[in-house]
């Protein structure tokens, strides 16, 4: 639920849940006691956090400090360091609705080096690339530091600052937690009352992962289950060796037919052959013109027989190759 601010500005959360990040250093544990307007603390450990909770004026204000990690490098940072930063932001559910990212500007100190600000954007984003949207970098400056050091610190730290968009704000007195807090507002109201949601950005980032999981599995199984080519060729050998043999079949019945006709014609020239002899025979009682009559006669009458033979050969044969076909015409 929201409510007018007293300073007369935006409208406010009736809760505010906050968590501090930055480097290891006692420049977190300033901004808290700013936040809060205490100068003593006594928050919850909640392993290597801390959670600290007030009621001002009758708002609940959480604020969460995470253990600092290394200033120059993620992979120096220990693991467990790690996973407290990433455990943080579940400390105040259902999730904070700012996240300031701390830089210590020191009296003695030149501006942060590049490694120093490339760690603070490696370690904010082991909590996901959405984290940007809720957050603030807050350069907690000592005593007397100028303004020409800090202006320094902020043109330094201009890669984070495009991540956030542009949001800073710069402590130097912990005086200032009624303009500290009324910056962690106007980023609430920007936001739309919205705050960051650790579990549902780890819902989305498992579901990425399983839908790469799923189609890597998709792609497998066809590469596991490829199309049968084997039995695709054993169909094809076995067409082909179909026909090959109804070709063999076809083949051996016309070299049989070959065979039957010229059978027939031998044995039409033989009977004429005979015919002749038997008529000679006849006819060679009335001598040698009785003799060549029945030759011829001989001759004509084989002839007459043969032709008979092979007609009634022709249509038994016909009639014989024609029945298969009929009942097989007659089966389909």
């Amino acid at each position: 639920m929201a409510a007018k601010s007293p300073q007369g500005g935006s409208s406010v959360q009736s809760e505010l849940r906050i968590v501090i990040l930055g480097n290891a250093g006692d420049d977190k544990n300033k901004v808290v006691k700013s936040i809060l307007n205490r100068k003593n603390l006594t928050g919850v450990k909640v392993g290597q956090c801390t959670l600290h909770q007030r009621d001002p004026a009758g708002r609940r204000i959480s604020v969460v400090e995470a253990p600092g990690w290394d200033r120059t490098s993620k992979q120096q940072s220990p693991e467990n360091i790690k996973e407290e930063v990433e455990r943080s932001v579940s400390l105040c559910p259902p999730g904070p609705h700012a996240l300031l990212l701390v830089i210590g500007v020191e009296t003695l100190s030149e501006e942060p080096s590049t490694n120093e600000i490339t760690a603070a954007q490696t370690h904010m984003e082991l909590l996901s690339e959405c984290v940007w949207k809720h957050t603030i970098l807050l350069f907690a400056c000592d005593e007397g530091v100028e303004d020409t050091q800090i202006k320094k610190y902020i043109c330094s730290a201009e890669k984070i600052l495009d991540k956030c968009g542009g949001q800073y704000y710069v402590l130097q007195k912990s005086a200032q937690n009624h303009e500290l807090l009324k910056k962690i507002d106007d980023l609430v109201e920007e936001n739309g009352g919205d705050f960051f949601t650790p579990q549902a950005e780890l819902i989305k980032l498992k579901t990425q992962e399983a839908s790469g999981e799923s189609e890597l599995r998709q792609r497998r199984g066809s590469i596991a289950d490829p199309p049968d080519l084997n039995k695709d060729k054993g169909d094809s050998v076995e067409k082909k060796e179909t026909t090959e043999a109804d070709k063999s079949v076809e083949d051996i019945s016309k070299i049989c037919m070959e065979f039957k006709k010229i059978g027939l014609i031998i044995v039409l020239i033989l009977m004429g052959i005979v015919g002749a002899l038997i008529g000679a025979v006849a006819g060679a009682e009335y001598g040698v013109l009785g003799s060549c009559i029945g030759l011829v006669l001989g001759i004509i009458v084989g002839i007459i027989l043969a032709s008979i033979t092979k007609c009634m050969y022709t249509h038994i044969y016909s009639r014989s190759l024609k029945k298969p076909t009929d009942s097989s015409v007659n089966s389909g």
